[in-house]
C-alpha cells in the first residue's frame, strides 16, 4: 500500500522552493540522489514534490532509459529549506564530497574605479582558471583583504583530510541534534563575514594565457553596509580570497522570447547574459534603480539589435508594483530572468507564475538582497 505524506499548504512557497532547488542547486540533488542508489549511477536527478516528511525526486540513469522517483525523507526539523539542506549536506560527507564544489581562490586587486556614482569597478587578477561563460558566474568573497599571501606546501595532506571529514562529520551531528533557532544562527554565522558577487567579465591576460585570469567584479555600493565599506576601503595590491563559487544557468534563454529584469546588484550579471546572448531574438530589458544616474551602467554595453529597453526608478519597496506594471504592457513572454529585492522579485514570481502561466524552468527571478 502506498504510503501518504502531508502536504505542504502554501503552494507558492513550496513551488518557490522547488524551482530554486531545481534551477540553481542541481549538484546537491544529484549528491542527495546518489546517497539513496547503490545499483545504478545517477546521471541527474529533479526535485518534483516537497512534503512536511520529505522530498520526492525522480532519478536518471546513466545506463538506464526509464527514470523512477524516490521519497526521501528528512532527518531534522525547521524550516523546509533548512532540512533540505541538511540532506544535502549529510550526503555530502558520507560520500566524501566538498559541498562547494571548490576551494579558496585568490585574486588580486589591480585596479579599482567608479563606473557610476555607486558601482565599483575591481579589475582583478588570479591563478585560478576563471569560467569561459561568466554571465551571472558568482564568488562568495571573505569581507577582509591581504597585503600579500605566501603560498605553503601542506606537510601531511591526508592528516589534513582526515580532520576535515572529522569535522565535516561534526557538524553533521550538531545541526542534528542542536534546536532549530541555534542552527540558524549557526548556518547564518558561516556565511556572516562573505558576500556573493557576480563577474562583469573574464577574460585572458594575453594570448598565451591558457585560460581567463583577469576579470571585473562590479559592486553595488549603497548606505554603510559590510559589502559597500570593504568594497570602499580596497585598494591596488590588496588580495582578497573567495571561499566558494557558483555558476548560473541561462539555457531558458536561448529561444523565444526572453525578458530580463535587474535592479543595480544585478547589473553585472544582466550584462553578461547581453554581452554572451545566444537567442536570435533579441530580449526585453527592464532596468531598475533607485537613482537615474545609475543607469548609465548600460551605455558602454552593446545590446543585442532590437533589444527593447523599459527603465524604472523608484524605491526599493516599490519594486514589485512598478516592475509588474511594465510587465502588463508586455504581450508576449516566454522566459525570464531576473534579480532584484527579495520581497519584490516573489511577487512578481509569483505573478508570472500565476497570471501569465509561466512555467517553472522559464520562470528565473531571484532575489539578490533583502530590504533590512
Amino acid at each position: 500500500m502506498k504510503k501518504s505524506y502531508t502536504a505542504i499548504q502554501d503552494i507558492d512557497l513550496k513551488q518557490d522552493i522547488i524551482d530554486h532547488v531545481n534551477q540553481n542547486h542541481q549538484h546537491e540533488v544529484n549528491i542527495i540522489a546518489s546517497s539513496q542508489v547503490t545499483q545504478e549511477p545517477v546521471s541527474r536527478a529533479t526535485l518534483v514534490d516537497i512534503f512536511h516528511e520529505g522530498i520526492m525526486v525522480q532519478l536518471f540513469y546513466k545506463e538506464i532509459e526509464t527514470a523512477n522517483t524516490v521519497f526521501i525523507p528528512f532527518e531534522v526539523e525547521g524550516s523546509i529549506e533548512e532540512k533540505i539542506f541538511y540532506l544535502a549536506y549529510i550526503a555530502a560527507v558520507k560520500q566524501g564530497i566538498d559541498l562547494n564544489n571548490t576551494g579558496t581562490c585568490f585574486f588580486e586587486v589591480i585596479k579599482k574605479e567608479n563606473i557610476t556614482k555607486n558601482i565599483i569597478r575591481l579589475t582583478v587578477k588570479t591563478q585560478t582558471s576563471l569560467p569561459e561563460y561568466y554571465a551571472g558566474y558568482a564568488y562568495a568573497f571573505s569581507l577582509k583583504s591581504l597585503k600579500h599571501h605566501s603560498t605553503k606546501q601542506q606537510k601531511n595532506k591526508k592528516s589534513d583530510q582526515w580532520l576535515k571529514a572529522l569535522l565535516n562529520r561534526f557538524f553533521v551531528w550538531l545541526l542534528k541534534h542542536i534546536s532549530k533557532e541555534s542552527r540558524r544562527k549557526l548556518l547564518a554565522k558561516t556565511k556572516k563575514n562573505t558576500r556573493p558577487y557576480t563577474l562583469r567579465k573574464a577574460w585572458k591576460s594575453n594570448e598565451s594565457s591558457l585560460h581567463n585570469d583577469l576579470a571585473y567584479v562590479d559592486i553595488y555600493t549603497h548606505n554603510d553596509t559590510a559589502g559597500s565599506l570593504w568594497a570602499k576601503n580596497l585598494i591596488i595590491g590588496d588580495i582578497i580570497m573567495s571561499q566558494s563559487e557558483s555558476k548560473d544557468n541561462h539555457p531558458h534563454l536561448k529561444e523565444g522570447q526572453a525578458l530580463l529584469i535587474a535592479d543595480e546588484t544585478a547589473y553585472p550579471a544582466i550584462a553578461g547574459i547581453l554581452e554572451l546572448w545566444q537567442n536570435p531574438t533579441a530580449p526585453i530589458l527592464i532596468t531598475i534603480s533607485s537613482k537615474s544616474t545609475e543607469q548609465s551602467y548600460f551605455d558602454s554595453i552593446v545590446l543585442p539589435e532590437g533589444t527593447q529597453i523599459h527603465n524604472i526608478i523608484c524605491t526599493p519597496q516599490d519594486q514589485a508594483e512598478e516592475v509588474i506594471s511594465t510587465i502588463e504592457k508586455i504581450k508576449n513572454i516566454d522566459a525570464v530572468w531576473a534579480a532584484f529585492e527579495s520581497v519584490s522579485a516573489k511577487k512578481v514570481r509569483h505573478y508570472l507564475r500565476n497570471k501569465r502561466a509561466l512555467p517553472g524552468k522559464n520562470n528565473n527571478v531571484k532575489a539578490y538582497w533583502r530590504i533590512k
